[in-house]
């Protein structure tokens, strides 16, 4: 078997400055997930609540297509230092919200609301330009494996933010483990800076994008797996916290289950998509999280089945996103950016209708509710997907939009 192309130097570079600027921006994200259950009561709210704030930060991103026409003047590297700072902001305002205003109060909701915004606004912000970068610069025959590696920091946000979280929450609060963020912030704000080439254009150059039925059916596609993702993830920590009975010390050491099993999947995505092709590759990772999601309600209160489980639907979901990636990336070569950016706006809208729809199907029927919802979710995504035909494939007549 023939050895895989070397990358040019100065994508290994930018590999370089993403692995560890995505580590903030991921771990804004991420870091809330395992502690909805303790953030609203430091909050003083209820859990519903702060899953409203979870669908406020994630339907900031529909304005993502705005990142990709900016790109368009100002460069991609320009657009990845605002997400960055976005992220920093965000994070400190998190951390400073207790000291203002006391728990149960609008002033603190508020505060902590704008936090959460500017986290969800840094995701765009970074991943759409970035995204384009690599699209632009790596052939697609190797763009499985460098998007493999650059979504590595999924997994490694988990890792870098919510074991250490665990640790700190119980002694200095909630806040604390948006401290982890903002440092991380700060190192990604050199690193994009030193490793990556200014590319502010001369001349805007407008890529406008026309949508064809392959396009809006792999969005549709991204939308409903998206939806069922989070109404898993919104209620993630109160599964572990009522089924499972783990404090949220124990929460954090467990996510280091969640991480073993993302890197799996990217690991994977990053080996092997590129040889199986994105589209099988996509229904591989549906058809293991969609059982993995099918069966929590089986789990009960065993430790062991729940780490199984959680192992199957994380493998599956990260081996299900990341390889979408490179193909949305060229389905769309002309204007990659624009399609980019509407696929993270579509996963905006799906986060947000998930994130507010999971609790109240969680209270209905606890975890084997949510996961048969989201279990049936992804078996429709899987019939859309099999209408896509990878790129290059066939011609079709496009719209302008």
């Amino acid at each position: 078997m023939s050895a895989a192309p070397r990358l040019a130097r100065d994508v290994v570079a930018a590999l370089a400055a993403v692995l560890v600027a995505r580590l903030a921006i991921n771990g804004g994200i991420r870091v809330v997930y395992p502690f909805l259950p303790e953030i609203a009561r430091g909050l003083g709210v209820s859990l519903a609540v702060v899953s409203a704030l979870v669908a406020l930060r994630s339907f900031v991103a529909v304005g993502a297509p705005l990142v990709a026409r900016a790109a368009e003047s100002l460069g991609r590297r320009s657009l990845m230092l605002v997400g960055l700072v976005f992220a920093l902001a965000g994070a400190g305002l998190i951390i400073l919200a207790p000291g203002a205003a006391a728990p149960g109060s609008w002033s603190l909701i508020g505060l902590a609301a704008f936090g959460f915004l500017l986290a969800g606004a840094a995701k765009p912000a970074f991943d759409v330009p970035m995204q384009g970068w690599f699209g632009e610069r790596v052939p697609y025959r190797q763009r499985g494996r460098v998007i493999g590696i650059t979504e590595l920091t999924w997994a490694l946000s988990l890792l870098a933010t919510v074991p250490l979280a665990g640790v700190l929450i119980p002694r200095l609060g909630w806040q604390s483990a948006f401290a982890v963020v903002a440092a991380l912030a700060l190192v990604g704000l050199v690193a994009v800076g030193t490793l990556l080439p200014a590319d502010r254009p001369t001349l805007r150059t407008r890529r406008p994008l026309r949508l064809n039925p392959e396009r809006v059916r792999v969005l549709a596609v991204v939308f409903v797996y998206t939806v069922a993702a989070e109404l898993m993830f919104v209620v993630y920590g109160a599964w572990l916290e009522d089924d499972l009975g783990l404090s949220v010390t124990a929460i954090g050491l467990f996510t280091i289950v969640v991480v073993v099993s993302e890197l799996t999947g990217e690991g994977g995505v990053a080996a092997f998509a590129d040889r199986l092709g994105a589209k099988r590759t996509i229904l591989l990772g549906l058809l293991a999280s969609g059982l993995a999601y099918a069966s929590l309600g089986a789990v009960g209160g065993s430790v062991a089945l729940a780490i199984v489980a959680v192992v199957v639907w994380f493998v599956g979901f990260e081996v299900t996103i990341v390889a979408t990636i490179p193909l949305v990336s060229e389905l769309a070569a002309e204007s990659r950016d624009r399609l980019l950016s509407l696929m993270v706006s579509t996963m905006a809208m799906a986060r947000g209708s998930g994130a507010l729809l999971g609790p109240p199907l969680y209270d209905l029927g606890g975890i084997a509710a949510s996961g048969l919802a989201a279990a049936a979710l992804v078996a429709i995504s899987a019939l859309l997907l099999r209408g896509v035909t990878e790129p290059g494939a066939v011609e079709v007549e496009t719209r302008l939009v």
